[in-house]
């Protein structure tokens, strides 16, 4: 599996701040509490070990929980936009074929003059145009939900 940052980016903070405490618990006690000693980056004393390596596993515990909860949303969110681009892609394969026929059958009505010239190319320009969109809606990238009333839900596409 690839690495993606945004499945990882919790993690990676954790890490970096486990670290930053790590070592600004050190400057401060090299600097401030235990003026005149030297600098310990992993301290000889257990009790200042101890708590350094439990606050540092806490923050990357916590952020680890946090990482999970982004992951199962960015899951979900996954599982919305394949469940679209197969309901999108049978619609625009269902919807397409019949207008094919409605368009064959058109043409043969022109070519017999049952169906008049003006009506034959507005029917076929509201064709082609609903198949442009059909187009639009299988290419979708990101859900972008408008509300129409109360449990009405709309995607909006741009044209």
């Amino acid at each position: 599996m690839l690495f993606n940052l945004e499945r990882q980016l919790f993690l990676i903070i954790s890490i970096i701040s486990a670290a930053i405490f790590w070592c600004g618990e050190s400057l401060m006690h090299f600097a401030v509490l235990d003026y005149g000693q030297p600098f310990e980056l992993i301290p000889s004393d257990f009790n200042e070990l101890w708590m350094r390596a439990f606050i540092s596993a806490l923050v990357i515990i916590f952020r680890l929980y946090v990482q999970r909860q982004v992951n199962k949303n960015l899951d979900v969110k996954e599982a919305k936009m394949r469940t679209l681009k197969a309901t999108m892609n049978t619609v625009h394969d269902r919807v397409g074929n019949a207008l094919s026929g409605i368009k064959m059958v058109l043409g043969n009505g022109k070519k017999n003059n049952l169906v008049d010239e003006e009506i034959y190319h507005q029917v076929i320009a509201v064709i082609d145009e609903t198949f442009d969109d059909l187009q639009k809606f299988s290419n979708i990238e990101e859900i972008k939900e408008k509300r129409f009333h109360n449990d009405i839900y709309f995607l909006e596409i741009e044209k």
